[in-house]
């Protein structure tokens, strides 16, 4: 009885035996569970994992693994079209949707995320987040970029096929060669060439120059980039901190390498004897507003964070998908042996190139795979956000209050398996062989370059730069998978521009007179 006892008494000291001890746990429980409850209040009714409600950490996580979109992609296929990502942030999946946020319609800005694209202090049409304000500065550069410009202009083609042919002269047969590292520079090349005029432009393809150094610092500053968003000032301070430790750690500052360079190189460029005399998009800013007497011209600064926001952008978009393209293909070759047949049967000029425009409209296999790399590996972070104005609205029957993040998942969008059968597979026949009005339902689920008033003024100049340069390779050569490359180094990181793990694609290139010698004498 007396061991009983003492052992009651110990078990009860193990208990709270102070009233106000009770009630604070009881009180911190409660305030707990209603601080939760608060925080994810206005999407509880949005289908979604529970954390995200309460939570941004998982897809913190998710940004700093570089797998935000793949994510997103698993949680739509298991809760659906309207999903709930963070506390005040959500992703959708359809097209009705899309339409809704990124048409003309409502107008929706652009979220604070765009406000670390801001060059010099000053907004590019990519950073400006108004409606009303972007589509005033979208106005003084969509006519340089419209297609009718971009085509028709000889000059611009001549120097895209000039640039393709030097990127065939660094080729060496039967020598493994990191095509991104090429594309890289030959995107670099022509979008100087266009922005900022020919006496102004880089020679990156042929010539080892600083501006490779820079691009390639700017692809592994991708892997911080997530962290940089989030924490901006803490980042500032750490890449401050690391320059002193040496070049290891000067990818941390390559975005601002960049923005040196370009700030130089358009200063050059206005006062160059041809500023006023090329068709540059800097002589189109510079005189945009002639006509007007009543606006005071364009501020400089302005005009340079447009150069800087252009560069950065034509370069790395069509980087990554000629990149992905060419693995592609070299992944499927019977695709090369359909192309190369296709271009064969074109007209040759007398300079040995073939005319954009019958490569635009009678290479269809091109534009299959084309498409198809486009679905697969659309070359953006997919973060194109845009706030629920006042009033709040309703997409797919879900309302959603003022105030709440929404963007589209281009990646859900893309391998929506309604509209593309076995969605995760290379399948470029999809664009070919189905009836019309499979392939109207297809053409208007391929969003790459964004949807509605603010799509990518870069569409048409990234499709000439694209299929002029793989016209020339498969023309020319078979692409052999190089024995580095891997399915895991190619898997494509949701970082803004959206790179491959391993920042190279190596392939092996093969002439296509060597390969039939080859054949016959075997």
């Amino acid at each position: 009885m007396l061991t009983l006892a003492l052992t009651s008494v110990q078990n009860w000291h193990l208990l709270p035996n102070d009233p106000t001890l009770t009630i604070l746990c009881i009180s911190s429980l409660i305030a707990t569970v209603w601080l939760a409850h608060r925080r994810c209040r206005p999407l509880h009714h949005v289908r979604g994992p529970w954390l995200c409600k309460i939570s941004g950490l998982v897809l913190a996580l998710a940004d700093l693994r570089y797998c935000r979109n793949d994510k997103i992609l698993e949680w739509h296929r298991k809760y659906g079209p309207v999903l709930c990502i963070a506390p005040n942030e959500v992703s959708v999946a359809t097209l009705e949707s899309t339409r809704d946020i990124y048409g003309t319609a409502h107008r929706w800005p652009k979220s604070n995320y765009f406000d670390h694209f801001m060059g010099y202090n000053r907004r590019s049409v990519f950073a400006t987040k108004p409606y009303k304000e972007h589509q005033a500065k979208r106005r003084l550069i969509s006519a340089f970029y419209q297609p009718s410009t971009i085509y028709k202009l000889p000059h611009i083609e001549q120097h895209v096929q000039e640039r393709a042919q030097t990127v065939l002269r660094q080729i060496q047969t039967n020598t493994e060669v990191d095509v991104y590292s090429l594309t890289d520079w030959y995107a670099l090349d022509i979008i100087t060439y266009l922005v900022l005029g020919p006496d102004c432009c880089t020679r990156s393809v042929e010539t080892a120059c600083p501006e490779r150094d820079i691009l390639a610092r700017l692809k592994q500053q991708q892997f911080v980039g997530s962290f940089r968003i989030r924490h901006p000032i803490v980042y500032d301070y750490i890449s401050k901190c690391c320059r002193v430790l040496g070049s290891r750690f000067r990818h941390l500052s390559a975005d601002d390498e960049l923005a040196a360079w370009c700030k130089q190189r358009t200063a050059k460029a206005m006062k160059g004897p041809s500023a006023f005399d090329s068709h540059s998009l800097l002589r189109h800013l510079l005189q945009a507003r002639e006509s007007d007497t009543a606006k005071p011209p364009l501020d400089r600064q302005y005009i340079a964070a447009e150069v800087l926001d252009n560069i950065n952008a034509a370069e790395a978009t069509v980087a990554v998908t000629a990149t992905y393209l060419i693995w592609r293909l070299t992944e499927a070759p019977e695709w090369q042996k359909r192309i190369r047949d296709e271009l064969t049967a074109l007209l040759i000029q007398s300079d040995g190139f073939l005319p954009f425009s019958e490569l635009d409209g009678r290479v269809p296999s091109l534009e299959a795979c084309l498409r198809e790399v486009y679905r697969l590996h659309p070359a953006s972070s997919g973060r194109a956000e845009r706030i629920v104005p006042e009033g709040g609205h309703v997409l797919c029957g879900v309302y959603l209050p003022q105030g709440t993040i929404v963007t589209t998942s281009v990646m859900a969008l893309h391998r929506d398996e309604t509209i593309f059968p076995d969605p995760d597979r290379f399948s470029p026949g999809r664009w070919l062989d189905g009836d019309p009005l499979t392939i109207k339902k297809r053409e208007a689920h391929l969003i790459p370059f964004g949807h509605g008033a603010r799509i990518c003024l870069g569409k048409a100049l990234a499709t000439l730069e694209i299929k002029v340069l793989i016209a020339q390779i498969y023309l020319r050569y078979n692409t052999i998978m190089g024995r580095s490359m891997t399915s895991v180094s190619m898997r494509q990181c949701s970082t803004h521009d959206a790179v491959p793990k391993g920042l190279k694609c190596v392939v092996r290139f093969q002439n296509i007179d060597e390969k039939v010698h080859n054949h016959n004498g075997s």
